[in-house]
Order: C-alpha cells, then sequence, then structure tokens
C-alpha cells in the first residue's frame, strides 16, 4: 500500500473512532466511565496504527520459537 493511502486509512479510521465519542459524549455522565472510555480509544487507535503500518501485532514476543 502506497504511504498516501495508508495515511488515508488511518485517517480514516481516526475520524470514525471521534465521531462516534463525540455523539456519545453527552451521555456519559461518571467522570471515570469518561476517562475510561478515553483510554479506551487511545489503545484501539494507537493499536490500529501500529497494525496498519507494521502488520499484526505479534502474540507474545517471549513465546517459544520454533527453530
Amino acid at each position: 500500500m502506497e504511504s498516501k493511502q495508508l495515511v488515508d486509512s488511518i485517517l480514516e479510521t481516526v475520524r470514525a473512532e471521534m465521531t462516534a465519542f463525540i455523539q456519545h459524549e453527552s451521555e456519559i455522565k461518571c467522570p471515570v466511565e469518561y476517562e475510561m472510555r478515553v483510554l479506551e480509544i487511545a489503545r484501539t487507535l494507537s493499536r490500529n496504527l501500529i497494525e496498519q503500518s507494521q502488520g499484526k501485532l505479534p502474540k507474545s514476543r517471549n513465546g517459544k520459537k520454533k527453530s
């Protein structure tokens, strides 16, 4: 995938996540729930960024390697 297409794909994902969050933001009354949702979005976006730019994350870096 070309770098411009990759950036567009990542930004499209971020836009979708932020739109969904902003639409439901007013429904969240508990500050703890709000913070948990923001952290969940940050983790999801970070994982998507890595997966789309580098490929899937390995299951375990400490797992037994086959030789």
